[in-house]
Formats: C-alpha cells, structure tokens, sequence
C-alpha cells in the first residue's frame, strides 16, 4: 500500500511539473537589464477569430513588477500590418500585463515591447515560432465535425466575387454605351438613304 501511496505522489509531481513547464513554454523569456520579460499570446493555442491578445509578464529576482502599464508601450505585427496595442494590468496577477484583441490570420505575429521599466531602456521583438510561442492556427485545424473555411479565404472570395461583380457592371455599361451607339448610327444611316 505505501509503495503504491508513494507511487502516486511521485506521479502527481512528475505531471505536474511538466502542467507547469507547458505554460512556460507557450512563452519567450528574456532578460533585459536586471528584469525578466515573458511574453507570449493569451488562451493558447490560439486559432484566428478567436480572442486572445498580448501576455506580458515582468519580474525582477523573482519577484512581479507592478505599475508598468503607462512606461510600456507595446505593439503587434503580422506581416506588413502593425497595430498599436494598450497594456492593462492582469487582474489578481501581479507583474502580469495583456492587451486583448482577435487574431484574424493564421502565423507568425511578433510583439514589441518598447519603452522603460523603472529607469531600464526596453526595445524588445518577440517573435512566435517553434522555439518561443506558438502561431496562430487557422481555425478550421481546431474544428469538429465540419471544418469551415478559413476566415482569410472568406474574405478573399469575396473580394474576388466583389471584383468580379463590378468587372460585369463596367462590361454591361460599355456594352450598354456601345449598343446604344449602334443603335444611333444605324438610324443615321437610315435616315440618310430615305433623304
């Protein structure tokens, strides 16, 4: 009994361990001065569509750094579209920062965190991937039983349907105008023979 009492232990710790080291993961560390920032994405995995945003996390020994919302700015990239994001304080997390919004394409986005932490110079990239934080997955990976198109071909079918539609109104007007035209010298030419 106690072999298997001490069994059990030693297998709650090993999956718990591991609980932990899955959260840290899902985040870049990286020291800057005296300070540790952690950064990575909100509720991950994170699927396009969905919400999420910034995590910031920054400590110093150990211990949370709290008040940093107004000394640190930060911003996301995807691509060659950048957005301005505001950081707030996590609520009941000290030394935690978010800035929540909706990832609207699967890949690779990347944060910076610029600005100062109690007198320390911060201008920091980080970047998801393999080795830091994970991508934003197309959301269909995540869907059961019927997978949806991705938001990103939504939208760009219909901007295709949008472009096709306004290249068949153009083709009716000048077919139209053209018509019309046709119509004017053929009743010129009439009009001609009879005179």
């Amino acid at each position: 009994m106690r072999k298997r009492i001490g069994r059990g232990v030693v297998l709650g710790a090993v999956l718990a361990t591991l609980a932990g080291t899955g959260s840290v993961a899902a985040h870049e560390e990286r020291d800057v001065g005296d300070y540790t920032l952690e950064v990575g994405f909100l509720n991950e995995p994170v699927y396009s569509g969905e919400e999420s945003g910034l995590e910031l996390l920054v400590s110093q020994g150990g211990q949370p750094v709290e008040g940093l919302e107004d000394s640190l700015q930060a911003q996301v990239t995807y691509g060659d579209q950048t957005r301005d994001l505001e950081i707030s304080p996590k609520f009941d997390e000290p030394g935690a920062y978010q800035s929540v919004f909706f990832p609207t394409a699967a890949g690779q986005y990347s944060f910076r965190i610029s600005g100062d932490i109690e007198g320390q110079a911060v201008e920091e990239t980080f970047t998801s991937g393999p080795d830091t934080f994970g991508d934003v997955q197309d959301v269909s990976s995540g869907q059961f039983p019927v997978q949806y198109p991705a938001t990103a071909d939504v939208v760009r079918d219909a901007e295709a349907g949008a472009n096709a539609a306004t290249m068949a109104t153009v083709a009716l007007v000048v077919g139209g105008i053209g018509l019309v035209a046709g119509l004017v010298a053929l009743g010129l030419a009439v009009a001609r023979r009879r005179a």
